[in-house]
This record gives structure tokens, sequence and C-alpha cells, in this order.
């Protein structure tokens, strides 16, 4: 079936129709911040960590007592996330909260933050790529001419993983519990509007256009292709590596909608701690890392499927060392 219409044979398959009901409408959360141990000593990281469902997976770690590096823009909006997270935290608290400032959409950021990292510590106990972008009211590329959603939700997180893998596979085959470290790509339900196995391979960027809803689909697909390469590329080294979409969440996501559909949308959504709940079900909970790494959590922390051809483009098709290659030429010069 064609790129454009990829989605809809997928619309017709009652598992992914069940599925996608119980991601709309999820269970009761099983796994909260209750269910995680004492963190100190402990480094994460959180790119997009100053709204929404990053600020709260934050708060979440702070409160625990971990070391949290913060993916900020710039310096007003992380002092602004940590008075938030750190008001009315217990006087024994020893988290830490660290600035991480860099633009994804702006490759030499990336690079130089990441540096940046590696030259402070020593090791790295789970990244949440969970930065992302949802339409623009004004801008339609990334500061190197990609497409806003391909540059900045996938090519710069692309690039931060490459530059900081090294790290993450050294600490998780040094790591006590196999399976602990873990890379965590955000995506979203909204995989279901993707082209045919995710990708436009012929125009990543859309250069004769397509709908913001298109693009955006486009790259949390590509999250999760690479969530599954990844997995792949470090299985020797015990690196978990797992996609997952965070759930249907007010955030700051949805400010350049129209009103009316931002209201309708909230109909239909959740505080954002929800989903926070999802990411640290995916970084935390036990899992089988032989058999479970490289899959899709859905909401609030449970194990699900993308859409078919999706699955079947990267165990069948080769799609994630396509998708790998692809973005490795595009960051030339940068990594």
């Amino acid at each position: 079936m064609g790129s454009r219409f990829g989605w809809c044979y997928e619309l017709l398959s009652l598992n992914l129709l069940r599925q996608s009901l119980t991601e709309v409408a999820p269970p009761k959360p099983q796994f909260t911040e209750f269910n995680l141990p004492d963190l100190a000593g402990k480094i994460y990281v959180v790119t997009g960590a100053t709204n929404g469902v990053g600020r709260e997976l934050a708060k979440i770690l702070y409160l625990r007592n971990a070391i949290v590096y913060v993916g900020s823009r710039s310096d007003a909006r992380f002092y602004q996330t940590a008075v938030y997270i750190k008001t009315n935290a217990p006087s024994d608290c020893t988290g830490e909260l660290r600035l991480l400032k860099m633009d994804l959409s702006d490759l030499p950021t990336v690079k130089n933050v990441a540096e940046k990292l590696l030259s402070e510590v020593k090791r790295i106990d789970t990244i949440w790529y969970n930065a992302g972008v949802m339409g623009h009211p004004t801008l339609n590329t990334t500061v190197q001419g990609f497409e806003l959603h391909w540059g900045t939700n996938v090519v710069g997180h692309f690039l931060l993983n490459k530059l900081l893998t090294p790290l993450l596979a050294e600490s998780a085959r040094s790591a006590s519990v196999k399976g602990s470290v873990r890379a965590i790509w955000v995506a979203s339900d909204a995989t279901l509007f993707a082209p045919s196995q995710g990708i436009n391979w012929e125009d990543v960027n859309f250069s004769k256009g397509a709908l913001q809803m298109t693009k955006y689909a486009q790259s949390k697909a590509a999250a999760v292709i690479l969530a599954y390469e990844l997995s792949k590329r470090e299985a020797d080294s015990g690196l978990v590596s797992l996609s997952l979409n965070p759930g249907h969440l007010i955030t700051g996501m949805q400010e350049n909608r129209p009103k009316w559909l931002q209201k309708l949308g909230n109909l239909v959504s959740y505080h954002p701690k929800y989903g926070a709940y999802t990411e640290i079900f995916a970084a935390f909970a036990e899992l089988n890392p032989e058999l479970q790494s490289g899959g899709y959590v859905i909401p609030w922390g449970r194990f699900g499927s993308p859409r078919g051809d999706i699955v079947d483009g990267y165990t069948n098709k080769g799609t994630g060392t396509r998708l790998w290659d692809l973005l490795d030429a595009q960051i030339v010069g940068q990594a």
C-alpha cells in the first residue's frame, strides 16, 4: 500500500485497535515513584526536562536522591524548573539537578553538551530521549536546514546518542544488575499516522509538503526504529534500549494547536505525571534484556507493539540499518 495510506490497513487490525483504545484510556498505573528504590549516586539524563513529562520525570528522580542532568535550551528555563522541582521537597533530599544547555535543533550545541557531560561523569545509568517538537507557528527547519520535526526529534537525539553510547555501553557492562542501564526513546501513538514502514524514505524532509501530523508521526516512528536498532548494536554490552508512547497528556506540546483543538484534546488527556510513570516503568521495571530490549512500552507502564508494518520493517526488511546509515550521513562533521 502507498506510503501515504500505509497506516489505514493497520487500523483494521483488531489487536492494534484494542491496544490503541487502552493507550487512549489506560488502566490505573501499577508502577509509580513508590516502586523506585533510593537512587542516591545514580546519574540520569533527561532531554526536554523543563516542561511536561520530562519535568515530572526529573522531579521523581530528584526526590529519590538521584543526580539528574536536565536538558534545557536556556538557563532561565532550567532555574524555573529547579524551583518547581525543589519546592516542598523534604529537607533530607540529597538529589542534584544539573544543567545540560543545548538546542536539539542546532547540532553543534548537542555536540558541545555531550562533550561537557563526558568530561563530568564516569557513568550514565539511564538516558531518556524525551524532548520533542510538534508543530511550530513560525519555524519550518532547524539551524542545519532539516525539516523541524526530523532535525529536532530525530537527528538531534541520534547525534546525542551516538556521542554518549560508548559511555552508556561501558556503564552497562559494569552495572551490578544486568539490564539496568537503559536508553529510552520517547515516541507516540501518532506513529499510527506515519508513512509506510514509518519513514518517507525518498524525502524525509517532506520538501514537497505534508501535514504537520505526518511529519511529527514520522519523527516518532524513527524513535521506535532507532530504539530497536540500538538494542541490536549493543546486545553484547547489555545496554537496554526501549521506545515508548508516554500517553495522551496535557503538556506544552499542544500549545501550537488551535485553542478549540487544545480544549478538545484535553478531554481525553492526563496530567503529565502519568507520562512520567510510563517513562520510569521503561527505565526501572524488571525485564529480560535478551527478549525485551528493543521493545515498546505503552501507558502507564505495559509492553505493547508498534504498528505492524513498522515492526516488519525493522525486523525483516532492514529499516533500522537503513535509518541508522541515513542519519550517520546527516551528522557528518558533528560526531
